[in-house]
């Protein structure tokens, strides 16, 4: 009976821990995220186009709103994110990085976009001082808001 029970203990640490490395592998980065603002469904069709800014869904649409803290080196890990993600930074320096390896870097107070199903990374270039972003996920409703993906060939 305790060699069952040993047994069956060792299955379940041997089984957490592939999943645990399955986890990791699935996502190569290494920034924080911490929810702020929970899945919610826009279920409503919405169409607005006021002060030369245009907003238009078609389908239901979850939203979700998220900080993202990254340490010095920290990174996002290749992914992309169906729909659009709009991002705020909130304090030190973001650098993207887009499938063709092109990169621009972002200051506190800065805005940009994510979009589209090509690879894209996000990272703090900074040797000591901490990144910190606030992201609104904008996706079709029900379906995953990232996507991990294999870097490009140009980050090989």
């Amino acid at each position: 009976m305790k060699r069952n029970r040993r047994l069956a203990l060792a299955s379940i640490v041997v089984a957490g821990a592939a999943a645990a490395t399955t986890v990791a592998l699935a996502n190569p980065g290494n920034s924080v995220t911490t929810i702020l603002g929970h899945r919610a469904t826009l279920t409503d069709s919405v169409e607005v186009n006021q002060d030369r800014i245009k907003f238009q869904t078609k389908d239901p649409v979850d939203l979700i709103t998220q900080k993202v803290t990254f340490g010095p080196h920290a990174t996002s890990g290749w992914h992309y994110h169906p729909g659009v993600v709009l991002v705020v930074v909130e304090s030190g320096q973001v650098t993207t990085h887009d499938a063709n390896c092109n990169t621009k870097t972002y200051g506190a107070g800065q805005a940009f976009v994510e979009s589209g199903t090509d690879p894209f990374m996000v990272s703090n270039e900074d040797d000591t001082v901490p990144a910190v972003d606030v992201a609104t996920i904008a996706s079709p409703a029900g379906g995953p808001f990232r996507i991990e993906t294999d870097p490009p060939p140009c980050a090989g």
